[in-house]
């Protein structure tokens, strides 16, 4: 009996894993496909001057480059969502990321995020819980809707949990707290009963 369940879930770990390595090679290809097609047409449309065979081949290494950058960050995204698609429990779905900036605690609030500013922080929803990631693939922590309570300080995003202030955040562009606020209480409304697993860590503010 024992030796039949191990064996039924080594095979769901082989085929897991087995479909994992296949989402991450077909982004891959479709990456340094995506990336080439944009970049020949660039190279093909050159000087009219240029020799017919100067221009093939900047045409050819063009995308000979803009295929391996494709292929690279392809592979690299997939990797991330491999980890966040792992970090949910049966049955969850994510349902939206955020970019958000982390405002440290006693700061006055930074102005509002525009659309060239970078973070490395993003918050995620899903269908039971809230989690902070940052650079997409290292939580932070995660909470059930339940545990949490979003409020709205003008554009600041106030994130509380059990132990209290999980965060305070600027949201990025077009998005204001208030939407988020409202998400949350119908999400908490719906979330299943329970604590979910948080993150020992709490996030940086440097």
């Amino acid at each position: 009996m024992d030796e039949t369940v191990e064996g039924t879930a080594e095979g769901e770990a082989d085929a897991a894993g087995v479909a994992r390595g296949r989402r991450v090679r077909r982004a891959t290809v479709w990456g340094g496909i995506a990336s080439a097609a944009t970049v020949v047409p660039l190279a093909v449309e050159g000087p009219d001057h240029m020799p017919m065979w100067l221009n093939v081949t900047i045409s050819l290494a063009a995308g000979l480059m803009g295929a391996i950058g494709g292929a690279v960050g392809g592979r690299r995204e997939a990797i991330k969502a491999e980890v966040r698609r792992d970090a949910l429990d049966e049955g969850e779905r994510e349902l939206s990321r955020y970019r958000v900036k982390l405002v440290p605690e006693g700061a006055p609030a930074p102005p509002p995020f525009k659309e060239q500013d970078y973070t490395s922080y993003s918050l995620t929803a899903t269908t039971s819980r809230l989690q902070l990631w940052e650079f997409d693939y290292l939580p932070q922590w995660s909470h059930s809707w339940r545990e949490l309570s979003l409020t709205a300080e003008g554009h600041v995003l106030v994130v509380t949990g059990p132990q209290g202030v999980l965060g305070r955040f600027v949201l990025e562009r077009m998005l204001v707290p208030e939407e988020l606020v409202l998400a949350s209480r119908r999400l908490r409304a719906r979330a299943p009963r329970g604590p979910s697993p948080s993150a020992p860590t709490t996030p940086r503010t440097d």
